[in-house]
């Protein structure tokens, strides 16, 4: 009966042991979540995702608007570029069609003075 009585005197203190073991894990528990902020965490997470979204889809209309005015101001470059060769030829014409006339103008003035020689 000793026996038994020892056995069942290390039962509850083992129970006992195991009691206290719960009973400190479950305050923990309790005080974990008490003290849990993580749905505050998230939700600023979530306002942070949402903050970064709005910004890189600005970004993305910023870039896609400087990318119509590039291609706007890279058709206008094109043009100037044609217009310039145009006008470079047509410069070059009157250069040549001056210096033709001016040929000209001597040739007349040389058959001018020598009529005035003869005369």
């Amino acid at each position: 009966m000793l026996n038994q009585l020892q056995t069942l005197e290390q039962t509850v203190l083992e129970l006992k042991k195991q009691h206290n073991y719960t009973a400190t894990e479950l305050a923990n528990l309790k005080h974990k979540m008490a003290n849990d902020d993580s749905p505050h965490i998230i939700t600023d997470l979530q306002n942070r995702l949402a903050q970064a979204t709005q910004d890189l889809n600005a970004q993305a209309k910023q870039s896609e608007q400087l990318e119509q005015s590039r291609n706007a101001l890279q058709a206008q470059i094109e043009t100037l570029i044609e217009e310039n060769q145009s006008l470079i030829k047509q410069n070059q014409e009157l250069k040549d069609k001056n210096a033709l006339a001016i040929s000209r103008a001597e040739i007349i003035q040389e058959w001018l003075s020598k009529i005035d020689k003869q005369a």
